[in-house]
């Protein structure tokens, strides 16, 4: 693994509240931020592909209501018209 240095700043309080948990777990800070991050990216990728799988289900759901091909903003005004709602 090629690394790059990076530098950050860190919140005493966060500082100090990392220390505390990578002694208890024998880790460097180094390797502690590393899987932080890991975890992080694959939290959200996780996240990510759950969202589009809702979205995929939600498409289907208006291709199965009927509502496929129809202008909704179109319809919508018809009927606002009919009921005098403008």
């Amino acid at each position: 693994m090629q690394a790059t240095r990076t530098q950050i700043y860190l919140p005493k309080e966060l500082r100090e509240a990392i220390d505390r948990d990578r002694r208890e777990k024998h880790e460097t800070l180094a390797e502690y931020l590393r899987k932080a991050a890991e975890d992080r990216l694959q939290k959200e990728k996780k996240e990510k592909e759950g969202l589009k799988k809702l979205a995929a289900e939600l498409g289907n759901l208006v291709t199965k209501s009927g509502w496929e091909g129809i202008d909704v903003i179109k319809w919508q005004r018809e009927i606002r018209k009919d009921r005098k709602i403008l």
